[in-house]
């Protein structure tokens, strides 16, 4: 599905801050959320041997609090259960402090190594689920 031109620009607007850039490289594999046929956000995610990183989850302000982002994450852990070329046992997420409670609620927890990071004047939280 191609995006309209309302969408592209959405999308460039969020990618062009500095606090997401961080979060796309070669290595990222990238998707788009897709809800009634609009672009509704994006998220970002490595494979990395028995790890899964989540390093952006994001909905764009207007279609929050729809259960967007759960199902989304709902959908990643079930590919990842069922998904068996890899021996994937733990997802980790990096998130700002304010969104954090979203994946505490979801049965994320801290992670005791590097569990907080500055980046452009936005902490930066990793925490970990066991799959």
């Amino acid at each position: 599905m191609q995006l309209n031109t309302f969408q592209k620009k959405k999308f460039e607007t969020i990618l062009n801050k500095e606090e997401y850039k961080k979060f796309f490289s070669n290595k990222t594999i990238n998707y788009f959320i897709m809800y009634n046929n609009k672009l509704v956000g994006f998220f970002s995610l490595n494979i990395n041997n028995n790890l899964i990183e989540l390093l952006c989850l994001y909905v764009f302000e207007e279609c929050r609090n729809k259960s967007i982002a759960t199902y989304v994450l709902n959908d990643i852990l079930f590919t990842v259960r069922h998904n068996y070329l890899y021996k994937i046992e733990y997802i980790v997420a990096n998130s700002f402090v304010d969104s954090s409670m979203f994946f505490l609620k979801n049965g994320f927890d801290f992670c005791k190594i590097n569990k907080k990071l500055d980046y452009k004047k936005k902490n930066i939280i990793l925490l970990y689920k066991h799959i």
